[in-house]
């Protein structure tokens, strides 16, 4: 059913895209982007977690760009991404005592890879002309994102089920800068680096677990307009 979701989302965005780039305003283009996944983590009261031990991931995100020209140094930034990313952490965590139970110290530990579909919504700026087709560009916004599949594992349990641990929104702020380099007859080239900063609350709420995290990544961005 996932896989149906998705080849739907990807022929959709093509089948609007093919409409769209006859129109001179409107650039389509493909990107494939490694990454540099991690996660901020805190109690509830977004306080540090004493003893926390946590690591970065690396990833990949790839799919359609779409650009809607409104001026030679402006666009509205938009498409459509698969991204693969996630991130790992332990710390540890005491057991009050009860009855007869002691108390006792234990390693709680997170390591996750998840799955999201997302959409940047961004305003891109260009300068003219540094050099022959070369021009700088920036992109500031947000992006939303769908949850679509995960795998996480615990020192308790391995799940699949996204719905256990993650909301079903992602919402990040998105800054990004590069260079695009016209090819004559051919397309643009985009290089540039992005900076995607988890806004909202990654994970769910458990009874059994007071963390919160917040997803953030670093991609290297690769793209080619048509």
């Amino acid at each position: 059913m996932k896989k149906l979701t998705f080849l739907a989302l990807f022929f959709i965005c093509i089948g609007f895209s093919s409409k769209a780039v006859a129109q001179s305003p409107i650039r389509l283009g493909l990107k494939f982007n490694p990454i540099i996944s991690y996660a901020r983590v805190t109690d509830e009261d977004k306080k540090s977690v004493d003893g926390l031990d946590k690591s970065s991931k690396l990833g990949f995100s790839g799919g359609l760009m779409l650009d809607f020209n409104f001026s030679e140094r402006a666009a509205f930034h938009t498409g459509i991404l698969i991204v693969r990313k996630g991130y790992s952490y332990s710390y540890p965590f005491t057991t009050p005592s009860a009855d007869s139970i002691p108390e006792r110290t234990e390693t709680r530990r997170i390591d996750a890879n998840i799955t999201t579909v997302e959409i940047p919504l961004a305003l891109k700026m260009r300068s003219g002309d540094i050099a022959n087709g070369l021009r700088l560009r920036g992109l500031f916004g947000g992006q939303l994102g769908l949850n679509v599949s995960s795998k996480t594992e615990t020192q308790i349990e391995t799940t699949r089920k996204t719905s256990d641990y993650y909301q079903p929104i992602s919402i990040d702020f998105l800054v990004g800068a590069g260079v695009e380099y016209d090819i004559e007859s051919v397309g643009t080239l985009d290089f540039g680096v992005s900076y995607h900063n988890g806004l909202a609350r990654f994970n769910k709420k458990k009874n059994s677990d007071s963390i919160r995290t917040l997803a953030h990544y670093f991609s290297l961005d690769i793209g080619f307009f048509f």
